[in-house]
């Protein structure tokens, strides 16, 4: 693990405890930490992702955050700019690291307790943390923080 993936790690947790969900945690963190221009309308994005959409113990919010963090970095604005292809194939390979890594991409899989209660909060300030690092890792191996 590298300095930079240890510090987005402990930026993404004290994101998390200082009141963010594990998707605007991630993405707070890559956006003030590594300078990934996600303006304050796109953030707001983010917001509706936790707990998995809402609280529906859905897609992991921390694993949509991880998504809109490389689609901001290998995205296209225009059809034009690039064929989904590239993009897709970032985006995919990362689902299949977060899956292989924490055994699944749902948060009803990865956090198992009732909302808002002492147990959800110390597992997904631990999951937010290692995504934060995982999807450090994975933006400097495909160098797309330039």
């Amino acid at each position: 693990m590298s300095e930079f993936s240890e510090k987005m790690g402990m930026a993404a947790g004290n994101n998390f405890k200082s009141g963010y969900n594990c998707c605007e945690a991630i993405v707070q963190t890559f956006r003030k930490e590594a300078g990934v221009n996600i303006d304050d309308n796109a953030f707001r994005l983010c917001s509706g992702f936790g707990g998995g959409i809402g609280h529906a113990r859905d897609l992991c919010g921390a694993m949509a955050g991880c998504v809109m963090v490389i689609s901001t970095l290998a995205g296209r604005n225009q059809p034009s700019d690039k064929p989904l292809a590239e993009i897709y194939s970032l985006t995919l390979e990362f689902h299949e690291r977060f899956a292989k890594e924490f055994g699944s991409c749902a948060c009803g899989d990865l956090m198992p307790y009732e909302f808002n209660t002492r147990e959800h909060l110390k597992n997904c300030l631990k999951l937010v943390n290692k995504v934060a690092q995982l999807l450090a890792v994975y933006l400097e191996e495909k160098e797309l923080l330039k």
